[in-house]
């Protein structure tokens, strides 16, 4: 589609309403915000957009309530990040369609383990119980990274209901192989509110199997609820393994980047994204290495702001 540059005045917009229209998919008018600048001189908004024509452009200001000064269309010229962003969207496309095609045989194998579990679970020996405990596990495991790679690749929308963080964070901990000279220790307290279930689970197993890879056999994780005054929800997964470097700190949400011998790189760039999407934040500091997410306690009231 044409890329198109405008400017108007900023409104009351703030600095975080600014960030959270980037992340957005596209409107009803199929328009799409790329960048944002401002400027402090005149307090005006310039928006690089990518839209079907000029028109969609107005009406989008125009249900947003916003008056155009100017609205151009422009002409991008590849530069080596623009290069590089076509050569991730192209990867990011085959390893969904990849993704896609795994789904339908991993679906007959846990399907089968289910029947033999059903249907003989008399009739096998425990030996063989704990064999397809193991396949099970596996092929959640193997889900969870189709599920990066296609939560990386395109925003799916979020179902939103009312959920139990303890409830989903034992669910995510109840599919993983814990060492025995691990110990999880979770929150006392308990918090509910709407989030993606299935999304949020998926955040919480990359950071508790990131946790056990960096400890190894031995060590303790963590987890805190802490409910603060301007109506957030932190959540901190900690753990007693070795710090991240501190050149690494900002690098590891890149996609595609991983330390590890085995791996897609796009586990925490999924959380990242998973997480943006629920209007919050995350991010990683040391002493002890935590990650730490913050999540609005309202998100539906985000949800009715970005409607109007």
């Amino acid at each position: 589609m044409p890329i198109f540059i405008d400017g108007h005045d900023s409104k009351v917009l703030t600095q975080e309403d600014m960030e959270k229209l980037v992340n957005l998919p596209p409107d009803e008018f199929g328009v799409t915000h790329l960048e944002l600048f401002f400027s402090k001189t005149d307090s005006r908004l310039y928006c690089i957009l990518d839209a079907p024509d000029e028109e969609s452009i107005w009406k989008h200001h125009e249900a947003a309530g916003f008056k155009c000064d100017f609205i151009n269309e422009v002409h991008q010229i590849k530069t080596e990040k623009t290069v590089k962003t076509e050569k991730m969207v192209t990867l990011g496309q085959m390893s969904s369609n990849i993704s896609h095609d795994l789904r339908n045989p991993m679906a007959i194998i846990k399907n089968s383990i289910d029947l033999l579990n059903t249907k003989y679970k008399d009739q096998l020996s425990p030996g063989i119980l704990e064999h397809l405990a193991r396949m099970d596990r596996s092929i959640f495991s193997m889900t969870m990274m189709v599920n990066d790679i296609l939560n990386f690749a395109r925003t799916q929308p979020l179902h939103l209901e009312d959920n139990s963080l303890t409830k989903v964070i034992n669910h995510a901990i109840s599919t993983i192989r814990v060492p025995p000279n691990i110990k999880i220790t979770l929150p006392q307290n308990d918090i509910t509110l709407k989030f993606d279930s299935a999304k949020l689970e998926s955040v919480f197993y990359n950071l508790i199997i990131n946790a056990i890879q960096s400890m190894g056999q031995d060590g303790n994780i963590t987890i805190k609820f802490i409910e603060k005054m301007d109506d957030k929800i932190q959540i901190q997964i900690q753990n007693s393994g070795p710090a991240i470097p501190d050149d690494l700190l900002t690098k590891i949400f890149e996609p595609l980047f991983t330390t590890k011998q085995y791996g897609t790189g796009l586990g925490l760039p999924s959380c990242k994204n998973i997480v943006e999407q629920h209007y919050g934040t995350i991010h990683a500091s040391n002493n002890p290495t935590t990650f730490t997410i913050n999540l609005p306690k309202h998100i539906e009231k985000l949800l009715s702001v970005d409607r109007t």
